[in-house]
């Protein structure tokens, strides 16, 4: 007989993993943790596997947990898609999206333009910015918020790693000062402090050439030779190269793209258009 699985449980079992642990979906949801814990014994047992082991006092995803949160999410994204398809009403409305800045104008046009190809009725707000002050206001000025944080840290569903690499203009020598001159975000910036602990770690003489408010503005001026700076692989200016421990700048850490999401599935417009970015990231939709 063949089993059917409640997207009720897909969607908890989701939440359990995009939001860290079972306290945090009960909330998620306005759930008992008991009842998050009931729902998702039952979905181990139509799937006849364990989903979650303990790991000291946290769980953590299993092999069979892990392959089948690809599953999942493809299931509701088209049990979700199918169900915006059928609709009479189109879907209208305003969606609020935080952004760092290099996305909001490299990533996302795209991205929002396939979406109001199906949506032509919604209105999308486009705010960038830094994203751990982004985060702060998710839920009130935000719907969305696409974020960057060290692997493993973000709270929400990452949707891709990038490699973190120092820059240097392009057409330009490496400057031969003792001091090695730096154009980065202000202080409280996560690239601007992996790139001082990694240089004094390495003891590795440098100064603050250039300071920008936004990521266009410091590789800008690092692509004019004011100084080196730190980039996203996939985003850097054009007027770049790379650099690193060759040319005695040390490695950095990576990081990863993560969508955070406000999970009161009251607004159908920003449940599609987040459907619609975790599609756009996924190679195999």
């Amino acid at each position: 007989m063949a089993k059917n699985i409640d997207t009720a449980l897909l969607r908890t079992f989701i939440s359990a993993i995009d939001l860290g642990g079972f306290h945090r979906a009960a909330t998620a949801v306005h759930r008992s943790q008991s009842t998050i814990s009931v729902q998702l014994r039952k979905l181990e047992e139509v799937l006849g596997v364990t989903l979650f082991e303990k790991s000291g006092r946290t769980r953590v995803l299993t092999r069979e947990g892990e392959e089948f949160a690809v599953y999942a999410r493809r299931l509701l994204s088209l049990h979700d898609q199918a169900i915006e398809a059928m609709s009479a009403s189109s879907t209208a409305g305003f969606v609020r999206i935080g952004v760092m800045d290099d996305y909001a104008s490299q990533i996302l046009p795209d991205i929002v333009a396939r979406y109001q190809e199906h949506h032509p009725a919604v209105t999308v707000e486009i705010t960038a910015g830094f994203s751990n002050l982004l985060m702060t206001r998710l839920g009130n000025d935000f719907d969305l918020v696409l974020s960057t944080h060290p692997v493993g840290m973000g709270q929400g569903q990452v949707l891709r790693h990038e490699r973190t690499l120092w820059a240097y203009a392009a057409d330009k020598p490496l400057p031969e000062a003792a001091e090695a001159p730096l154009a980065l975000l202000p202080s409280g910036n996560l690239f601007r402090q992996w790139a001082l602990r990694a240089l004094e770690a390495s003891g590795a003489s440098w100064r603050i050439a250039f300071t920008g408010s936004s990521i266009g503005t410091v590789e800008a001026a690092a692509a004019a030779g004011i100084g080196v700076t730190v980039v996203k692989e996939t985003t850097a200016n054009l007027g770049l190269r790379f650099i690193g421990p060759s040319d005695g700048f040390p490695d950095l850490p990576p990081t990863e793209i993560v969508l955070n999401r406000v999970h009161d599935g009251a607004n159908r417009a920003v449940q599609a258009m987040a459907d619609h970015i975790v599609s756009a990231f996924d190679p195999g939709s």
